[in-house]
């Protein structure tokens, strides 16, 4: 027997080149934001990002478990792609033009492009990720947990190599030239996964149904049209604690995104540095991907999150006790004592107003302060901690949240994310300058532990347990209907006269 079938390759397939197409575009506009309008466009560039995800996103969700699974893919494939190379291709032109004149409204048209990219990017990450990795493991008989660690995995690999691959293209060749190879990229791309997941979804009749859309169940025939609230819902799941845990991670700058990296750059590290770095740690998030599905088949789901969770805060902590040693950039009495608040509203608005291009020197490796390799070196280990509690706790809420809401939970929780993410872009607007990024970082961690906070309570709410493995799952109803799944089944119904049994499961063994 393979240990992939012919199912499970065509979905990884696809989902490498999305993922290397994404995780190259990732990487690179952090940079370019940065060279062309400092850390202040960066978070620009982020606001966007996460407004138009929100807005978007959450509205969108709530009609996409209505809509034909392979028209919601092929879309958002196509779109993703066309918007990454136009933004692309505006970035190449202010590489050749370097134009001061149209710099504002030309970074906006391709930040606001770029966006569009990512609400696309998204939407496709929910369709292999939360969606169609279920129907597949279902439909091949195969264990969800070492789907999901494979696509993790492949995702982790991607953001290890392509950072340091994309950083020595940027270092050796002329940089609009490097926009011209992702626009050749995006568009041999969309060609092939396009074939892929086309030829997939036609092979897989699991696919083209939904649980709701049975029509053989005269039980469920009267909920069809039903619209429900995508944050009501999402809400009521079960798992939302633990969800709303994960999007508290996203108030941080201390997420090895493109903040980080115009922090280094602000230090005087070189693309191909920071690529290293962000390789380097996106290998621990390969290992601890890696690791999950062993974690999880051993101690669960529930503890596999605490294991993770833990690990993240211990090297978290580690950036917020960097930027507090000598030889660090911040200084939050001296910018105070230096500055008026009007000083300070002042270059805020010249900064978003009037970018102006970074042409920091590049030093050596040793000549990088003890600090910020003490910063780097945090973020990259937490990693680890990160990428072993993330999929965990997204397969409580694949297994618990209903097949007919699961578009539109998994929506909600990105825009909780986006939430967190807005806030944090906000205050990184407000307070760009290096000396109180150290401030941004204490801040950071404070949110990483309230995260991990959330996720004990989910936990004490399931009960400790070291022999019940699956306590997330105590206390789903006993469903006669052989069609659906228990959680689909109390969700779909809600309250009747008759409830079902409940499964009663101890607290604490």
């Amino acid at each position: 027997m393979a240990w992939l079938s012919g199912k499970e390759l065509q979905l990884n397939s696809a989902f490498l080149l999305t993922t290397l197409g994404d995780r190259m575009w990732a990487f690179v506009i952090g940079l370019f934001m940065h060279q062309l309008g400092g850390m202040t466009w960066v978070a620009v560039q982020q606001l966007v990002d996460s407004v138009l995800k929100l807005v978007v996103i959450t509205i969108v969700g709530q009609y996409l478990d209505k809509i034909d699974r392979s028209k919601i893919i092929q879309r958002t494939l196509l779109l993703n792609n066309a918007a990454v190379a136009v933004s692309a291709g505006l970035f190449a032109y202010m590489f050749v033009h370097k134009t001061d004149h149209y710099a504002t409204p030309v970074l906006l048209m391709a930040s606001a492009v770029a966006s569009i990219a990512k609400v696309a990017s998204e939407i496709q990450r929910i369709s292999f990720t939360k969606d169609w990795v279920v129907v597949i493991s279902q439909s091949e008989s195969v264990d969800l947990a070492k789907v999901n660690s494979i696509l993790l995995c492949i995702d982790q690999i991607s953001s290890a190599i392509l950072p340091t691959l994309t950083g020595e293209l940027l270092d050796t060749f002329k940089w609009q030239y490097v926009c011209g190879f992702i626009i050749v990229y995006n568009l041999a791309s969309w060609v092939i996964e396009s074939m892929i997941l086309r030829r997939l979804y036609n092979e897989t009749p699991q696919l083209k149904t939904r649980a709701s859309e049975i029509t053989g169940d005269e039980e469920l025939r009267g909920l069809k049209g039903v619209k429900l609230n995508s944050i009501t819902q999402y809400f009521k799941q079960q798992s939302w604690t633990a969800g709303f845990g994960l999007s508290l991670l996203y108030m941080t700058v201390l997420g090895f995104d493109n903040l980080a990296a115009s922090y280094g750059q602000k230090h005087g590290l070189s693309a191909s540095y920071i690529g290293v770095l962000r390789g380097f740690g996106s290998a621990l998030g390969v290992i601890g991907t890696f690791s999950f599905q062993f974690v999880a088949k051993r101690f669960g789901l529930l503890w596999t999150v605490m294991i993770g969770l833990v690990w993240q805060n211990i090297f978290i902590e580690m950036c917020g006790v960097s930027v507090l040693l000598p030889g660090s950039s911040m200084d939050v009495s001296g910018y105070i004592a230096n500055t008026s608040v009007s000083e300070w509203s002042k270059e805020v608005l010249s900064r978003v107003s009037n970018p102006e291009p970074q042409n920091v020197p590049s030093v050596s490796f040793y000549d990088v302060a003890l600090p910020v390799n003490l910063f780097f070196i945090g973020i990259s280990f937490a990693r680890f901690g990160l990428w072993l509690a993330d999929p965990a706790i997204t397969q409580i809420q694949q297994e618990t949240i209903p097949e007919s809401q699961r578009y539109m939970a998994f929506t909600v929780q990105i825009a909780l994310n986006e939430v967190f993410s807005i806030l944090k872009d906000i205050i990184v607007i407000m307070f760009p300058f290096t000396p109180l990024f150290g401030v941004l970082t204490l801040g950071s961690c404070v949110f990483v532990f309230t995260g991990f906070m959330f996720n004990v309570f989910y936990h004490a709410q399931c009960g400790f347990s070291c022999v019940n493995k699956n306590m997330h799952l105590g206390r789903q109803p006993v469903c006669e209907m052989a069609t659906l799944s228990s959680p689909e089944k109390q969700s779909l119904m809600g309250d009747e006269k008759e409830k079902p049994k409940v499964l009663d499961s101890p607290t604490f063994e």
